[in-house]
């Protein structure tokens, strides 16, 4: 294990969260296994430090063993497959992996994905022999097909954000890639399946892909029940309770099997709306944004066609602000995002297709200049702040004819929504005046 969590100290990870507790000695155990927990909990470290351990493992097998052979170089075998239904979060779990690893070794990590270069993703495949590759269903199936990925020999296969890719537009690029990934594997591939929401209906529809899996829960509640930090550490302590490793219901942004389910978002995120306009809501987004004194927000519109008019009018402001959305490039979008995680934007204006699992870090704040179409979508939008334990805001801007919307949103996820307003450079709760999130919280 040593090998691959050498880096983590210099990534910032120095304590384990629950779900990566119960799930990275599971994983490695090499069984099936479905982990579910709340956006934000560290899902993608709970299995990646696990299977890149094993996959290095089990390269280093293949290796000695050939080499005995006299046949070494038939060695660079893939060990591991992560399939994943967006390019975003393909990039970011290589840079996740690649972190993981000593400079010298990332070539061990491949990315394949939608919108870029097949051919080079080929040629990279052939020259880097990697043993964990990272990818899109359909760019994964078209390597397979033409054999430029080599499948059935690969004893382990992840399928993250799972009820994404049961959905009808993958069926015939995850049929292929179940059916051939780990083929040849005696006794059989290890699947590890992973979602927000692994319901009853996701957990059945999945079972052909990892049939019985050692299911593992990881709640909100628990996180809400763990001791108190001691005086003076400055964080909180989470807990884990065995006793809750079971399968149970949520909700998830636009997957199969999770529409009528209630979604669990991180427990420590603070949620308001404002009234305001569409001729002003830009202008009342750029106040909120400084009344927080918040230095790195995601703002969540619903059309991309909207996304570049509401850029260029922050833009005009003197902020600095970026845009993400699906007509970018590999190359324009993981630049966005780096540039994102590194400071340069204050704002990032994203579309839906960064609400799925995507980790920047250092968010401060969710903006809605948009309402999500449902709660599930609010929920995976919340999630992009208060990652891992820490604190996030999440704000919604809403028109007079939208204002049932918030209380439907507030019901169904059990949370309390409050009236805020921008006044005097100052966010302030309607109509207790000073805003306190202790109150909030509280529900009072």
């Amino acid at each position: 294990m040593s090998r691959a969590t050498g880096r983590l100290h210099e990534l910032g990870v120095n304590e384990p969260t629950p779900v990566q507790l119960a799930a990275i000695p599971e994983v490695l155990k090499g069984g099936n296994i479905a982990i579910q927990s709340y956006t934000g909990s560290g899902k993608t470290l709970a299995y990646l430090l696990p299977v890149l351990s094993r996959a290095i493992q089990l390269a280093e097998a293949e290796f000695e063993a050939l080499f005995k052979a006299k046949r070494v170089h038939e060695a660079g075998q893939v060990q591991a497959i992560v399939v994943v239904p967006s390019r975003e979060l393909a990039m970011q779990i290589v840079r996740v992996a690649q972190g993981l690893l000593p400079p010298e070794a990332k070539g061990t990590v491949q990315q394949c994905i939608g919108g870029a270069n097949p051919g080079r993703q080929a040629d990279a495949l052939k020259a880097n022999k990697p043993v964990l590759v990272v990818g899109t269903p359909g760019r994964l199936a078209e390597l397979s097909r033409a054999g430029r990925l080599q499948t059935h020999n690969c004893p382990i296969l992840v399928l993250d954000e799972v009820d994404q890719l049961l959905a009808p537009q993958f069926r015939e690029e995850m049929t292929r890639l179940t059916q051939h990934v780990g083929k040849r594997v005696t006794p059989q591939r290890q699947t590890v399946i992973v979602s927000a929401t692994l319901t009853p209906k996701v957990l059945t529809a999945s079972q052909g892909w990892c049939p019985d899996p050692e299911r593992m829960f990881v709640s909100v509640q628990q996180r809400q029940h763990a001791p108190s930090p001691g005086p003076g550490t400055g964080q909180e302590r989470w807990g884990w309770d065995a006793a809750a490793r079971t399968a149970v219901a949520s909700s998830s942004a636009g997957g199969v099997g999770t529409s009528d389910m209630i979604p669990e978002m991180p427990p420590q995120l603070d949620h308001t709306f404002i009234m305001t306009n569409r001729r002003h809501r830009v202008d009342t987004l750029r106040r909120c944004i400084h009344a927080l004194d918040a230095q790195r927000v995601l703002v969540f519109m619903n059309f991309q066609q909207r996304l570049q008019d509401t850029q260029a009018k922050l833009g005009a402001s003197g902020m600095k602000v970026g845009a993400l959305h699906g007509d970018m490039d590999k190359a324009q979008r993981q630049s966005t995002m780096a540039a994102f995680r590194r400071g340069d934007f204050r704002a990032l204006i994203v579309s839906d297709v960064a609400a799925r699992g995507l980790d920047f870090e250092k968010c401060d704040a969710v903006f809605n200049l948009e309402l999500p179409s449902d709660a599930a979508h609010y929920a995976h939008r919340a999630g992009r702040t208060g990652r891992i334990g820490r604190q996030g805001t999440v704000v919604s801007l809403v028109e007079t004819n939208e204002r049932f919307v918030v209380d439907k949103l507030a019901k169904r996820l059990n949370v309390r929504i409050p009236e805020a307003e921008v006044a005097g450079g100052r966010y302030m709760l309607v109509p207790e005046g000073k805003l306190d999130w202790s109150e909030v919280r509280r529900g009072s």
